[in-house]
Order: C-alpha cells, then structure tokens, then sequence
C-alpha cells in the first residue's frame, strides 16, 4: 500500500508544479509585454523583464526557459516557454508556455488639435 500512497503524493505535487509553473510564465509574459509597449521601449527590454520575471519567481522549478518577443511599431508579443521539473525519477518535466500580446503605446493628438 506504501508505494501507491508515495506514487499519489508525487502525482499530487507533480500537478502542483504543472500549476505553479503555468501561473509562472503567464505572470512573466505579461510582465515582458508591459515593459515592451512602453513608449520608447525596445523589444529587448520586454524580453529582458520577461526573463528576469521567470528567474525570480520560477527559479530552478522551470527548466529549459526561453523567451522571445515579436512585434513591430503596433503591437508587441511576448511568448515564454519552459519545462517543469520532474518529481517522477525517468520521465521528462511538463511543458508550459504562454503568449500575450498588447498594442504598443504611443503620442497622439486628438482630432482637430493644432
């Protein structure tokens, strides 16, 4: 009886981890997308806020982590995608990824202003 007990509380924190790790990268993309459409921000500092999110609240919890970020003048997209750890010896971690998206902002003037 032991070993199915054990197997269960892995499983169990297994699926802790998968919830934790998909809250983790969804925080982190939203976080890179809110520094990337800052007017005068660059790709860069999205995915650089983007990364620095995933390291502080995903830690060694999240392995094989990327980041990529796409977008022009209009809007600004921040993908991240990772792998959990694994608490079963012999297999692999869950894949997690999220995107979001968001317009970039900019100046304007309001119709008819001089």
């Amino acid at each position: 009886m032991l070993p199915f007990v054990l197997l269960f509380t892995l499983l169990l924190v297994q699926g802790f981890l998968v919830a934790y790790a998909n809250a983790t990268v969804h925080t982190a993309a939203r976080e890179g997308v809110s520094a990337g459409r800052m007017n005068g921000a660059s790709a860069q500092d999205g995915a650089a806020k983007a990364r620095a999110a995933l390291a502080s609240l995903g830690g060694t919890l999240i392995v094989d982590q990327e980041v990529s970020v796409s977008g022009g003048a209009e809007e600004v997209t921040v993908q991240v995608r990772g792998r959990t750890v694994s608490m079963l010896p012999g297999l692999p971690g869950v894949a997690v990824s999220a995107s979001v998206s968001g317009p970039v902002e900019r100046w304007t003037t309001p119709a008819g202003a001089r």
